[in-house]
């Protein structure tokens, strides 16, 4: 078998919570001779257009997308989740769906639409992972696509351009000393705009976590002390992974706004602490045991593979 996700062999892509997410799950429950991971950054090897996308020649088969994929492990026999009663495994499945929707809103924001991730970080990746030209389109596709999830909770920001027609449409032709002046005043009622979405982002956030850890606490109501696990802290499921992956990418310091891993130090402390204890424990001990490789040229994301793509 072979995992399709977005990063390079040194390091899984924080653009894909999913390729994160099942890549630490296969770690955990597939043994290693079984399957390698292929950083092929290339989503035209799926269907779906998503990675990460699972091929199995010898099966003549693939699956795509973070859900397909666990159903498929899951009937093969490769899963966390066996041994959870009837009624466990129904709330696991709808934890699944509710984190995918609702933490991948913030996720999609963290990433595409906040000002200083988005520009420092973000769209810099893509350089990384695509060849050009399709290094500069790709950001510019994943950022509308982000957008136009977020604006379903409300959830919008300004491009500068929408900002200068508002703030230049009744004023007069001016010098090039009071456009650069202008240009300053832009920058800084973006950076304004930008701090306002940011609170309104960490409203939902909030919410959103907030349902989860309220679930985890009905569930371990025996349990002495804070954990991450929906069915105690020596059980990770599928619906635990989720979650830490979305949790993984808000708090890594590579971003430059930390506007998150800062509400949830002070709001849910034990979390990154739980999080940094699970990754030393648990995760990065399986993960050390997985074949992970560059893509061959067939693999690859480029121009010719591209347009065999849009032929075929």
């Amino acid at each position: 078998m072979e995992l399709h996700v977005w990063g390079t062999p040194s390091e899984i892509s924080l653009l894909s919570p999913q390729s994160i997410a099942i890549y630490w799950y296969m770690s955990l429950c597939v043994p290693s001779e079984l399957y390698e991971v292929v950083t092929s950054c290339n989503t035209d090897l799926s269907l779906s257009g998503q990675l990460p996308t699972l091929i199995c020649h010898g099966e003549g088969t693939q699956y795509d997308g973070l859900l397909d994929i666990l159903r498929y492990l899951d009937q093969q026999g490769f899963s966390l989740d066996t041994g959870l009663l009837k009624e466990q495994r129904a709330i696991n499945e709808g934890l699944v769906l509710y984190v995918e929707d609702k933490f991948q809103l913030i996720t999609d924001y963290c990433l595409f639409l906040n000002k200083s991730n988005y520009e420092q970080y973000t769209r810099s990746l893509y350089s990384k992972y695509l060849p050009f030209p399709m290094q500069y389109n790709a950001p510019i596709v994943a950022r509308s696509r982000a957008k136009l999830n977020c604006e379903r909770i409300g959830l919008k920001v300004e491009d500068k351009s929408q900002v200068t027609e508002e703030m230049m449409k009744n004023v007069p032709s001016v010098s090039k000393i009071h456009r650069m002046k202008y240009e300053s005043m832009i920058e800084d009622k973006l950076l304004m705009k930008n701090s306002v979405t940011n609170m309104s982002c960490l409203r939902q956030l909030n919410e959103y976590v907030g349902r989860v850890l309220e679930l985890q606490a009905e569930l371990n109501a025996n349990h002495e002390g804070d954990t991450l696990g929906l069915f105690g802290e020596n059980r990770l499921t599928s619906g635990d992974l989720i979650i830490l992956a979305h949790i993984y990418v808000w708090t890594r310091a590579a971003l430059p706004d930390q506007f998150i891993k800062t509400f949830l130090d002070k709001s849910y402390p034990h979390i990154s602490t739980q999080l940094e204890h699970l990754l030393q424990e648990r995760i990065n001990p399986a993960t050390d045991h997985v074949q992970i490789r560059l893509p061959s040229f067939t693999e690859s994301p480029n121009l010719f593979n591209s347009i065999k793509h849009l032929v075929i």
